[in-house]
């Protein structure tokens, strides 16, 4: 997969994630990590859901510019902390397979963040 492909498949897929209904960009079998914790995530529906209530629990959510690769791609981003604290750091790297994600990892402090496992 061409650094272009991997742009234009990262573009839509932003596009299509603030409408909530975004798991056609995931292969069946995705999977999201947040190193933090450990914990994982299978399956496009369910990480489409995880992904949801992360962005319903995390105030002021910034992001930067999208890094794209060969396949890959990295997004930094910040969001409020819990009262008076800085700004949370983290990173999302991605992994595309054809023109898939097929797997996340989040990095920094958002575990706190997560929805629960269903």
């Amino acid at each position: 997969m061409s650094t272009d492909d991997t742009s234009q498949t990262m573009s839509a897929y932003f596009t299509a994630l603030g409408t909530g209904s975004f798991q056609q960009f995931f292969t069946e079998d995705v999977t999201w990590t947040t190193i933090q914790s450990g914990a994982v995530v299978h399956g496009a529906e369910a990480v489409e859901g995880a992904i949801n209530g992360l962005h319903a629990r995390m105030p002021d959510l910034s992001t930067r510019q999208l890094m794209s690769a060969q396949g890959g791609a990295y997004l930094e981003g910040t969001c409020a902390g819990a009262g008076d604290e800085d700004r949370i750091l983290f990173c999302v790297a991605y992994d595309l397979a054809a023109d898939r994600i097929d797997a996340m990892r989040a990095y920094g402090d958002i575990a706190s963040f997560m929805p629960p496992s269903p």
